[in-house]
């Protein structure tokens, strides 16, 4: 069902068959939904991805789309400053998955709600921008999997047919998926690391993990709220503001948080115990504790 008056974004992987795209945008604005935007992730530096965008292109002459007001935009991983043709070595996926994550971050942060889009170009595509989504995307936000009957498949094929005949049989498929971040906030500074920084930060040692629970147990009620607070990524004067504090008591707990973290680890002379190590062990630590 559609949230009325709303504006929304489309976000879409694409590859060769630019009919995809608006095959699902059709389907979109059928439901009654507001799409006044369109973001299109492809590897463009293949001919065959740069040709599909540009067809695409065609159906938003004048940044309007069907008769109303929507704007095209395309988005392509890089390389430094090459274009991508393929994601499959180690640093093209690691371009694709920061691609995603900035983007969907920014919709997001601009009060967006977003539809987002996996049915075409390369899978790797695909099940990034998913993996985005269980950090960026909230319960309001959709993902989608177009249907095309195999028969259409082929007639459009290239975007030899750009928009599905009614009752053609074209139609949106809900994919399942849950917005881990919106569920559990404490997630969220890991989720958006790479995948060797989230190997690194989301699974403690036994020792670390030890450490945590001995700095945890010694926090007041108060404290265990800042490092909370602190663990999802707020500054000081965010956290002081959703805590009702000054952000002079603010530090205070914060001062105090640091002190019990530097005697916990005080044998350990690679570790230094400031805001962002506190970040990194007790999100993870967080997020198992809120788990039992």
């Amino acid at each position: 069902m559609a949230i009325v008056n709303v504006p929304s974004t489309l976000v879409a992987t694409l590859g060769g068959q630019p009919q995809i795209v608006t095959f699902t945008l059709d389907e979109l604005l059928a439901r009654g939904e507001a799409v006044h935007q369109v973001v299109v992730v492809y590897l463009a530096g293949h001919p065959r991805y740069q040709a599909a965008y540009h067809r695409l292109m065609g159906e938003f002459a004048g940044d309007r789309y069907a008769g109303r007001s929507c704007h095209l935009r395309g988005l392509s991983p890089r390389a430094g400053d090459t274009l991508l043709a393929e994601a499959a070595a180690p640093e093209e996926v690691e371009a694709v998955r920061r691609t995603f994550f900035e983007l969907l971050d920014r919709l997001k942060a601009q009060g967006e709600r977003l539809h987002l889009s996996l049915s075409g170009g390369r899978r790797i595509l695909a099940l990034t921008a998913l993996a985005a989504a269980m950090q960026y995307l909230t319960p309001a936000d959709c993902v989608w999997h177009i249907y095309t009957p195999p028969e259409l498949t082929e007639q459009a094929r290239g975007g030899a047919i750009m928009h599905a005949p009614p009752d053609s049989g074209v139609h949106l498929v809900t994919v399942p998926f849950v917005p881990w971040a919106a569920y559990f906030p404490g997630l969220r500074p890991l989720l958006g690391h790479s995948p060797h920084a989230l190997r690194r930060d989301l699974w403690l040692s036994e020792d670390d993990r030890r450490r945590c629970r001995q700095v945890w147990q010694a926090l007041s009620p108060r404290q265990r709220d800042v490092l909370r607070l602190l663990v999802q990524g707020m500054s000081r004067k965010e956290a002081a503001a959703a805590l009702s504090i000054s952000v002079t008591t603010l530090d205070t707990h914060r001062n105090a948080i640091l002190r019990l973290c530097l005697a916990q680890w005080k044998d350990r002379a690679d570790v230094q115990p400031n805001i962002e190590f506190v970040r990194r062990r007790f999100g993870a630590f967080l997020a198992a504790l809120d788990e039992v």
